[in-house]
């Protein structure tokens, strides 16, 4: 049992058993020992044992205390959330869960620490209640995620309060799932919450800044999650384009030890976790349709957070006792007959699908100075500056087209501001001379590129509009354009 279990953690992420028969990659031996001692001393890391299956035909190891946590009427509620909102209406296999993915990033955190134990400090310094606590971060990562929370945490732009999902995951585990890793799991249910909130620089402890990083950098166990799961929903291949299996097993630290980095062979996988990504957010997350209903869902959330200013605390238990569809049919419910919030969501509920309609698009990409200057004029806006910019287009396109306009029937939609600085990985390179590490874009010009055209290319900014004001303003685009224009540099 002692040899197939070490067979598979550190054979099973590479190409087969070492010369000589070795089973750990690791020299002298005792490096095997350590490391069986940590793993051995954590049963969620052995092989064997009941399992969970999600898709794609994968096993996830659980353990007693792993059902008890996601067994919690807290995690439970995951799924009635969907993973990607409102994506469902352009997407139709877009209908997994919340729960679905937390279950899948944690088996993720298992198998990059599992190729993380064959690193000599990793291994030395990590004790079974540092394992413990990563784990449990992996699997309540998402724990305070609600209906629409992206579209939702979007309205702080607009200067409205409503509630982070980072900040709900602190409140629900504090509350009741902490109790079960502090009892069973034998973890600070306080570290555990850092983890998933703190940035990796904001920890002091090296180790914790590593565990970190298996959270959240720029190759984590949550993207290589759902960059397969999404892809594999949506019925794309862009997410499904890396070798995840030769990019776990060229894991290890960077040369200051505090966080994650691969090995020279691991250059390639990487640059395809990191294309792949661009390519998702390209051709899925952001594309025109999918951003088309999401901007409908802010818009009605918008209205109906401005009108009726709910108290923070009574919205975030509202929005913790609802799944995705109850949510949108509850604030349709509560909203006036002819509010933006109701007209809005008419379209997207009662077995509607009414999406509106794209009129112009600015990129910082584009040639024409004027148009790259209305780009940097939109991204900019806070607060009410964009509600005033739409009713302004809105203004000037009922008199051109000789309509009545009414507020939200033009919504412009600004990418969020926290992807403007693509993160990168540090390339490990042994037995060399000289400078041993390089961050994986001054190698990698594809990598470099990707940065580059995610801020300048994929990062658009739409105008969209009713079909009704579409439809009309169709007919001279060439004059609304140079209007639109017009309003957004005045």
């Amino acid at each position: 049992m002692l040899e197939s279990t070490l067979s598979y953690l550190f054979v099973g992420e590479n190409s087969g058993p070492k010369p000589g028969g070795a089973l750990c990659p690791l020299t002298p031996s005792r490096q095997c020992d350590s490391v069986w001692g940590v793993t051995a001393s954590v049963p969620e890391l052995v092989p064997y044992g009941e399992s969970i299956r999600i898709p794609q035909a994968r096993d996830v190891r659980v353990t007693e205390r792993v059902r008890a946590v996601i067994d919690h009427p807290d995690f439970q509620r995951l799924r009635r959330v969907r993973q990607l909102g409102p994506t469902h209406l352009v997407y139709p296999g877009a209908v997994h869960t919340r729960f679905e993915h937390s279950i899948g990033a944690y088996g993720a955190v298992q198998r990059f620490v599992t190729s993380l134990l064959r690193n000599p400090t990793f291994a030395s310094s990590a004790r079974e209640n540092d394992i413990l606590a990563v784990l449990a971060g992996g699997l309540c990562h998402d724990i305070g995620h609600y209906p629409f929370a992206h579209s939702l945490e979007a309205l702080h732009r607009r200067g409205r309060e409503t509630p982070r999902h980072e900040d709900l995951a602190g409140l629900l585990i504090r509350r009741g799932i902490g109790d079960i890793l502090k009892r069973s799991w034998g973890v600070d249910p306080e570290r555990v919450i850092r983890l998933i909130q703190w940035k990796r620089e904001q920890h002091t402890d090296p180790l914790d800044r590593v565990l970190s990083s298996v959270l959240s950098s720029a190759i984590d166990a949550d993207k290589m999650d759902y960059l397969e799961r999404d892809s594999a929903h949506l019925g794309v291949p862009y997410g499904q384009s890396f070798d995840a299996s030769r990019l776990i097993g060229s894991l290890t630290l960077n040369e200051r030890e505090d966080a994650l980095a691969i090995h020279a062979k691991g250059k390639i996988p990487a640059e395809m976790f990191i294309f792949s990504r661009y390519m998702m957010f390209s051709e899925t997350y952001w594309h025109h349709t999918v951003r088309t209903a999401s901007v409908m869902v802010e818009g009605a959330l918008a209205d109906h957070v401005t009108r009726l200013q709910p108290d923070v605390d009574v919205l975030t238990e509202h929005l913790l006792r609802m799944g995705d569809d109850e949510f949108l049919v509850s604030i349709r419910g509560d909203a006036p007959d002819d509010s933006v919030a109701a007209r809005l969501l008419h379209r997207m509920t009662g077995d509607q699908r009414l999406l509106y309609k794209r009129l112009t698009t600015y990129s910082r990409v584009y040639q024409e100075e004027e148009k790259r200057a209305a780009y940097e004029r939109l991204y900019a806006l806070e607060g009410d500056g964009l509600d005033e910019v739409m009713k302004a287009i809105g203004e000037r396109l009922g008199t051109l087209c000789g309509i009545a306009v009414r507020p939200g029937d033009v919504l412009v939609d600004t990418p969020p501001r926290d992807k403007d600085h693509p993160e990168t990985v540090d390339v490990c390179y042994s037995g060399v001379r000289g400078k041993k590490s390089y961050p994986l874009h001054e190698l990698s010009g594809v990598v470099a590129g990707v940065h580059r055209d995610f801020v300048q290319v994929v990062k658009k900014i739409r105008v969209f509009v009713s079909p009704e004001l579409a439809k009309r303003a169709r007919t001279m685009q060439h004059r609304v354009e140079e209007a639109i224009l017009e309003v957004v540099l005045a």
